[in-house]
C-alpha cells in the first residue's frame, strides 16, 4: 500500500487508465458475448422459418404430386374398365377397321402415312407383308414399318389402339356437331360407336329430338358401320 502512495504521479495515472481499460474490455466482451447469443437466437429462428417455408412447399409438392397420381389412377381405373368389357366375349364379335394415320401417327411416319394413302392402304388392316415390301422407302423406315406391323398382327398394341380395334371409334368424334346426343349418349354410359349396338334411335324421341333428327343419327351410326366394322377373324 505505501508502494502505491509513493508510486510517481504518472504511474498511478497509467494504472488507472489500465485499470479502466480492463474493465472496459470486459464490458466489450460481454456485450460481444450477448451479441452472439442474440445472434445465434436470431439465426435459429431464421432457420427455423426457412425450414417451415421449404416444409411447405414440400407439401405444396406433394399436394400436386397426390392430385397427379390421383388423376392416372383414374385413368388406370377406367382402362381397367375398358379392358374387362373388352375381353368379354361379347365385345369380341365385331372388329374395327383403324385408320393408317392413327396407328402410323409419330411424325416420322407423316410422309409414309401419305404413300400408303395413295397406294390405297387407307387403314392398318389393309397393310401385308407384300405391300410393306414393295414400298420405295428407306430401308431403316420399311423395317420399322414391317415391325409395328407384325406387333399390330399379334396385338402387342396399347390399350388406346385395342379398344378402338375393339371398340371403334368414340361417340363424341363421329357425332361431334351433335353436342346433346352425346351428352345422352354418356349418361347412359354409351362411348364408343359399339356401345350403340342395338341401340333404339326412335327414342330420341321422347327425348325432344323430332323423328327426322333420331333418323339422321341413325344413318350416321349405320354408315359408321357399314364403312369400319367388319367379323372378328
Amino acid at each position: 500500500m505505501l508502494k502505491i502512495l509513493f508510486k510517481p504521479k504518472k504511474e498511478l495515472t497509467l494504472m488507472k487508465e489500465k485499470d479502466r481499460l480492463e474493465v472496459e474490455i470486459q464490458r466489450l466482451k460481454d456485450e460481444i458475448r450477448k451479441k452472439d447469443g442474440f445472434l445465434r437466437c436470431k439465426n435459429n429462428i431464421f432457420i427455423e422459418k426457412d425450414n417451415r417455408r421449404k416444409q411447405e412447399e414440400n407439401w405444396q409438392e406433394m399436394e400436386e404430386e397426390l392430385k397427379k397420381y390421383y388423376k392416372e389412377n383414374n385413368e388406370l381405373r377406367k382402362y381397367t374398365s375398358y379392358s374387362d368389357q373388352i375381353l368379354s366375349s361379347s365385345y369380341l364379335k365385331f372388329n374395327y377397321l383403324i385408320p393408317i394415320e392413327k396407328y402410323l401417327c409419330e411424325v416420322r411416319f407423316r410422309e409414309l402415312v401419305k404413300i400408303l394413302k395413295k397406294k390405297g392402304n387407307n387403314f392398318v388392316q389393309d397393310l401385308n407383308e407384300f405391300t410393306i415390301g414393295s414400298l420405295s422407302i428407306e430401308d431403316n423406315l420399311k423395317l420399322e414399318l414391317k415391325k409395328k406391323f407384325e406387333r399390330f398382327q399379334s396385338l402387342q398394341i396399347n390399350w388406346e389402339m385395342k379398344t378402338y380395334l375393339l371398340k371403334g371409334e368414340k361417340i363424341s368424334k363421329i357425332y361431334f356437331k351433335n353436342r346433346r346426343f352425346i351428352n345422352i349418349m354418356l349418361s347412359e354410359n354409351k362411348e364408343f360407336m359399339s356401345d350403340l349396338i342395338g341401340y333404339n334411335f326412335d327414342n330420341l324421341v321422347n327425348k325432344e329430338y323430332s323423328l327426322d333428327e333420331s333418323e339422321e343419327l341413325k344413318n350416321i351410326y349405320q354408315d359408321y358401320i357399314l364403312r369400319y366394322r367388319f367379323e372378328a377373324p
